[in-house]
């Protein structure tokens, strides 16, 4: 029950964070302001400050934190969905194993993230983040409460380090190590940009 109250706390610190980075891409989309890079006409009419790079730089991190805590969360519930369906004892129990090690990632990553996301999509409003007349302040102030619930950021990183690497002389942390490189050489054989951010993804010195 309390893995499943982490994982859900992750996911709603997810879905917080994601309703803050959509209200800030339609923002951005409308809000006028400045001229468009390289433009030096006075006359010029301002353009959308999506135009203009910080802005994208903030989206486009926002966009990073909540579609990659949203990965997380799914690949987790699926590993719990298989962990109460299969038939198979054995992988039941490399399911579990997998799943008691990524838990307390689960809660916290996006605890930590997505309230950045958040942070973000008020800076992206300016002032008027700050402000009532737009969710993003409600939206940060809600998910803040996600790094103490079910759990600090302390008492996950115990969790992981104390427990989670150690058990079954490090067991799960190899399995995980093995999962990771499964899913580089599944993205490998796929080509094109998978195989791409598969080789960005490896590291030659996580060995199992």
């Amino acid at each position: 029950m309390m893995n499943e109250a982490r994982i859900g706390v992750g996911f709603l610190a997810t879905a917080i964070g994601y309703a803050g980075y959509r209200q800030a891409v339609d923002y951005a989309t409308t809000r006028t302001q400045g001229r468009g890079v390289g433009d030096r006409n006075p006359d010029s009419k301002p353009v959308p400050i999506v135009q203009h790079a910080d802005v994208k730089r903030m989206l486009l991190a926002q966009k990073s934190y909540v579609e990659g805590a949203l990965a997380l969360g799914l690949f987790c519930a699926n590993l719990a969905n298989e962990q109460e369906t299969t038939d198979d004892v054995e992988h039941r129990h490399q399911v579990g194993l997998l799943l008691d090690v990524l838990t307390p990632i689960a809660k916290s990553w996006p605890s930590q993230w997505c309230l950045r996301a958040n942070d973000l999509a008020i800076q992206v409003h300016g002032g008027y983040g700050y402000t009532r007349d737009y969710d993003v302040e409600q939206f940060y102030r809600d998910n803040r409460l996600n790094q103490i619930h079910e759990g600090t950021h302390g008492i996950q990183g115990l969790d992981l380090l104390g427990r989670k690497m150690a058990m079954q002389n490090g067991a799960g942390l190899r399995l995980l190590i093995g999962t990771i490189h499964s899913t580089i050489d599944a993205a490998r054989i796929r080509g094109g940009e998978l195989a791409q951010l598969g080789d960005q993804l490896d590291n030659s010195d996580a060995t199992p």
